[in-house]
């Protein structure tokens, strides 16, 4: 097998933020015992919404499918054992209330026996497909998209290399990189599975220069694996954000650069995060729907830091609780990664599908005294890895032209927050783009319905 040495990276923009990995990037990943109390909201996924198949009282088990998932979504599991409480709508991570089904812990922690299938790597592929359907799996580096329907290409559509996701560049995030320590096996077989289903024959694994244990890990995996005809290549690139962007890894690896407003699909990659990657591989070999993800809790605002295995549904404060709980200094508390992820104001809240980290902050926080008029310097636009306008959009939607942001980008970003790093204004420049973006999408569907 021919592995690269070479580290590859992408050409335009990007930024050196602190890593601060080091908290744990060398702590193994720790199990959370089985919480009090889950809430499964039934929208954890980009498309409908699941349907209940379960009621008020009835008892289920660990792995007990317990919502429908429709046309374009997934289904929903119980994650522990236990009783369904009343169906109600519940506060959800996106600030919303959503319907959920809520399942208190009582009684023996009974499972699901997910006993193996010998047969598993000659599933047809439609087998394969409802298998994956049926696991409730979507992509877990946090968009969250029904993986099965990513692995059904639209018709004309000819793929050539499916691209695995390892970068794990957002600051803090260690999820990723010790699952790729622990379980390197399942990680590259989940990958040739998936290439297996869209018919492709070339693997490559992008994972950032500063995890090199992780890329000897997952080439050593694939040595012991059957590769039949699949050439598997596992590549470090430059610790560089956006690295594991989807744009700026199919730029490194592949030197592809896809054009504004399309998908990987159209220069022939399909992208998949080796969080997904492993959770297909236990669906297939298994039968396991996804119940847990691992999360990342990190920050100087919690005790003890860590990397924890947390069955989805468990509410934050029972994860911070596991970590020692919060210093009394801790400000800021962020779902996911401190660049592209979401401020929550409280931890009453449950963990999501999509969710890979928790940050727990201290210190002033962006924009809390103001910030300053645009002086032209033009750095966001260096930095941006699209090379898009945000000083130019900030000041329009300062001016009330929201509408002329247009020709600047706005429909473009895709929210890396490169832009507002690197002002020296302190503007915040990414939110200036996503209300941008969001006036942008709502004129047009206006302009849609007439």
């Amino acid at each position: 097998m021919n592995q690269l040495v070479e580290i590859r990276t992408f050409g335009r923009g990007g930024i050196h933020p602190d890593p601060h990995k080091r908290p744990t990037a060398e702590l193994p990943i720790e199990v959370l015992p089985t919480p009090a109390e889950v809430w499964l909201p039934l929208s954890q996924h980009i498309g409908e919404p699941a349907v209940p198949i379960v009621k008020k009282g009835d008892r289920v088990v660990r792995g007990q499918k317990i919502a429908e998932g429709g046309a374009n979504g997934v289904s929903i599991h119980a994650t522990i054992a236990g009783k369904v409480k009343p169906l109600d709508k519940r506060p959800h991570p996106t600030l919303v209330m959503a319907e959920s089904i809520a399942i208190k812990a009582e009684g023996e922690q009974e499972q699901l026996p997910f006993d193996e299938d010998k047969d598993w790597r000659t599933l047809p592929s439609a087998d394969a497909l409802d298998r994956i359907r049926e696991a409730g799996i979507v992509g877990l580096g946090g968009a969250a998209f029904p993986t099965y329907k990513k692995l059904v290409p639209r018709p004309g559509t000819v793929l050539e290399t499916l691209i695995l996701n390892g970068a794990e560049c957002e600051p803090y995030l260690t999820s990723d990189y010790r699952l790729m320590l622990a379980e390197p096996e399942a990680i590259v077989e989940g990958a040739i599975a998936m290439a297996r289903l869209v018919g492709v024959r070339r693997v490559l694994v992008g994972i950032e220069a500063d995890k090199m244990e992780a890329v000897a890990a997952l080439r050593k995996a694939a040595h012991g694996i059957p590769m039949d005809d699949f050439t598997f290549i596992v590549i470090p690139c430059e610790v560089r954000y956006p690295q594991g962007a989807e744009r700026q890894l199919v730029a490194a690896l592949t030197g592809r650069e896809i054009p504004l407003r399309a998908l990987p699909s159209s220069v022939g990659v399909l992208v998949q995060n080796v969080a997904t990657a492993h959770a297909v591989h236990h669906a297939l070999r298994y039968r396991r729907p996804l119940l847990d993800r691992i999360v990342t809790v990190s920050g100087p605002g919690v005790v003890h830091p860590r990397n924890v295995r947390v069955p989805i549904g468990t509410m934050l404060q029972a994860i911070v609780d596991f970590c020692g709980g919060l210093l009394p200094e801790t400000t800021r508390i962020i779902a996911g990664g401190p660049m592209m992820g979401r401020a929550l104001p409280r931890l009453d809240l449950p963990l999501i599908k999509g969710m890979n980290g928790l940050l727990l902050l201290t210190g002033q926080g962006p924009f809390e005294n103001g910030y300053e008029p645009c002086v032209s310097c033009v750095r966001c636009i260096e930095a941006c890895p699209l090379g898009l306008e945000p000083d130019q959009v900030s000041i329009r939607v300062e001016a009330g032209k929201t509408l002329d942001t247009g020709p600047y980008g706005a429909r473009e970003c895709y929210e890396c927050g490169c832009c507002t790093y690197v002002c020296p204004s302190g503007r915040p420049l990414l939110q200036f783009m996503q209300m941008a973006k969001s006036a942008l999408r709502r004129a047009s569907d206006v302009r849609g319905q007439a």
